[in-house]
């Protein structure tokens, strides 16, 4: 479990049902490893499988029920993200919004894009609670992870506000770029992500991204993931340094070795143990 958000896994072989008086902004998304359901959320009909993704905006869940049935024994992992999160991406990509009045479709197909990356947004993210000391050791990580797979269903997953996104936020100037790679550099030791870079800098997070694609031919994430790998080029560079090659990519933000060292090696045209290796023999 993170600050933000929870993973709950539960095995059913029969009919269940639950209701609460009052819920807070949270949203849960479920996915199932085995079986089937039907579930009724409010008035809501979900058909799941494992083949989609079941979403819950739980404050729609006042004065409801949720009610399933089962066809024989089914289990379920759910990732429940909590309401300062949510409003937090809501706010930064909606202005003012409530969730419980986006009616954001139930369900997101597991074999379309956007059911792919949250299938696997979700997959590292359970890793993560599987492992508690990535979540201590890399923060920063788990922060940009969970923020960017709430902006992936508000981005993909039909709902109210959908028209909003496709109109042009105001261009950002060649300054607000510039203090937003300040504002990295200056807060690279931090759990930092692209809503805080944006409130900081007081533009949109729509803004932010198309002044990067514009002035920097790249995005925000991948600027940021570009200097975050230079900070472990450099400690790896560092005669001195006496950590292992993953515990200083956990601390600066990178949770999977492979793509890790995919990435690194793209960067300096080596993999992080050459860079060791070289260190240490006194190479260049």
């Amino acid at each position: 479990m993170g600050p933000d958000f929870s993973v709950m896994r539960t095995r059913f072989s029969g009919d269940w049902s639950f209701s609460c008086a009052a819920i807070q902004e949270d949203l849960a998304i479920g996915f199932l490893g085995t079986g089937a359901a039907d579930m009724v959320v409010g008035v809501k009909s979900v058909q799941r499988t494992t083949s989609t993704v079941a979403l819950v905006a739980l404050p729609t869940l006042r004065d409801h029920k949720v009610r399933t049935s089962a066809d024989g024994s089914y289990s379920n992992v759910m990732l429940k993200f909590e309401a300062r999160l949510v409003a937090k991406v809501l706010n930064a990509m909606f202005g003012k919004a409530a969730l419980m009045n986006l009616d954001l479709a139930p369900t997101v197909d597991l074999s379309t894009g956007a059911g792919r990356a949250l299938h696997q947004f979700a997959r590292t993210i359970v890793q993560g609670t599987n492992d508690p000391q990535i979540m201590k050791r890399s923060p920063k990580a788990m922060a940009l992870l969970t923020e960017a797979t709430l902006r992936l269903v508000f981005e993909h997953v039909p709902h109210r506000l959908s028209s909003q996104l496709d109109r042009r936020a105001p261009d950002p100037t060649p300054r607000h770029i510039q203090q937003a790679i300040e504002h990295m550099h200056d807060n690279l030791h931090l759990p930092l992500t692209m809503i805080d870079i944006a409130d900081a800098i007081g533009v949109s997070e729509r803004s932010l991204q198309l002044g990067f694609r514009r002035f920097c031919d790249t995005t925000p994430a991948a600027y940021l993931r570009r200097i975050r790998l230079d900070a472990v080029h450099a400690e790896l560079s560092s005669p001195v340094n006496q950590l292992p090659v993953y515990e200083v990519a956990l601390k600066w933000g990178f949770t999977h070795r492979g793509r890790f060292a995919s990435q690194y090696r793209a960067a300096f045209g080596a993999y992080p143990s050459e860079t060791v290796k070289r260190t240490s023999t006194g190479g260049s």
